[in-house]
């Protein structure tokens, strides 16, 4: 008796793309060495956004607008960190308790030091919340 040949197995559709595309394709990875973060840190100089101190208040000013200058491409944990942010995230933080609404994706990054690093956080400035009501804002005192 012989067996009737298999069939093959179907490629599982990736939702968005119009062709099947592998299962086990092999996710790129940013290489976030010496290299990528001094043309970064010569980018943003030029452009005015170098880090003058890091006192927290600077550290949030400086960040916004980097964000702002970035745009879509946004700053990375070893980026900001490279680029003399302490703490990135509580910056980010803080940002958002301003009103600024900040999205965080998460990446694979080789660094420096050759290890593979998973889930580092990169940060996208979307801008304002809208929903967001300042507590220093204008108050309606009512005419008296």
């Amino acid at each position: 008796m012989s067996r009737a040949p298999r069939k093959r197995k179907k490629e599982e559709s990736v939702p968005g793309k119009g062709k099947a595309a592998p299962k086990n394709k092999q996710k790129k990875h940013l290489f976030c060495g010496t290299v990528h973060i001094s043309r970064l840190r010569r980018k943003l100089e030029s452009a005015g956004l170098g880090l003058r101190d890091t006192s927290g208040r600077t550290q949030c000013e400086t960040l916004l607008r980097v964000l702002q200058y970035l745009g879509p491409c946004g700053i990375n944990t070893p980026e900001g960190v490279g680029l003399g942010f302490a703490r990135i995230a509580t910056r980010v933080f803080d940002l958002e308790i301003k009103g600024w609404r900040i999205d965080t994706l998460r990446e694979d990054v080789i660094t420096v030091d050759g290890l593979k690093h998973k889930g580092i956080a990169r940060y996208v400035l979307i801008g304002r919340r809208s929903d967001f009501i300042d507590p220093q804002g204008s108050l309606d005192l009512g005419s008296a």
